[in-house]
């Protein structure tokens, strides 16, 4: 007989999807649900009688609406993204003396290359990310003027990471943290992706208020509290973590802050 009162993981698998699908679920929808103590209920009558009332056509996606308007601004995002950061966050990267010949870089929400491109050169091999093929399509094309050849462009979906375990040397994440609805979750495929010991750079903007800003670059958050962030890098077994803000460019652009950390332990 099958059971009326489903926990998490029975109502996700319900629905044939992963538990971390099924909260997102939870934060988007009117899911019929109920959360007694720290565990949340659901009847099977219940959800599975939502789920045939939905319609297909109501359905709006924020997902779909940022990669919309990242196709549409491919062209111009070199020009648009120059008056809210500049390559102070490249020079911070090199700088840093993360970077070698033999390392593989993954560039999570890579863009038109802004981070790959920068330094190809220096490193052996860079898997570049993004949920846009109209970025994507740019990045090729640049890498392909600058004559670089050793970046692989990737399409993925919101907050996915398609690499298998312990492939990258190093993970980059420059400004696209702020677009992740959660961003624990992204934080832990960084970590699995990575070697042991390998490293993770993140670049983003600090807090701010700017609700019109967010609003126009279809940003899910105004900017990222590195309190939060070091937080969850520690509770996934990150380590040695670095953090500093960028001098202010003096051209009124955002506050960006710049993150280091090594994979050290398990999560």
């Amino acid at each position: 007989m099958e059971k009326e009162i489903l926990n998490m993981e029975e109502a996700a698998a319900l629905f044939g999807v992963s538990i971390k699908t099924f909260i997102k679920l939870l934060r988007e929808e009117n899911v019929p649900a109920r959360k007694i103590g720290r565990e949340w209920r659901f009847s099977r009558k219940a959800i599975v009688a939502w789920l045939a009332e939905g319609n297909s056509q109501d359905y709006s996606s924020s997902e779909q609406d940022t990669r919309n308007f990242f196709e549409q601004v491919a062209t111009k995002w070199e020009e648009m993204s120059s008056q809210f950061y500049d390559h102070s966050i490249i020079n911070k990267l090199i700088d840093s003396n993360l970077l070698n010949k033999e390392m593989t870089v993954l560039d999570y929400g890579a863009g038109d290359g802004f981070i790959a491109r920068g330094i190809a050169s220096r490193v052996g091999r860079i898997i570049a990310m993004d949920m846009s093929g109209s970025m994507l399509d740019e990045l090729d094309r640049k890498a392909q003027a600058q004559g670089l050849t050793n970046i692989l462009t990737v399409e993925c979906e919101e907050s996915e990471v398609p690499l298998r375990d312990e492939r990258a040397d190093l993970v980059c994440a420059s400004m696209i943290l702020h677009h992740v609805e959660v961003v624990k979750n992204i934080i832990s495929e960084f970590y699995r992706v990575l070697k042991p010991e390998g490293l993770l750079f993140i670049a983003d903007f600090l807090p701010h208020g700017d609700e019109k800003f967010a609003r126009n670059m279809h940003d899910t958050h105004k900017g990222l509290n590195p309190i939060a962030l070091e937080q969850w890098l520690l509770d996934v077994g990150f380590g040695n973590l670095d953090i500093e803000s960028l001098p202010d460019s003096g051209k009124g652009q955002k506050d960006v802050f710049v993150l280091t950390a090594m994979k050290v332990g398990q999560p």
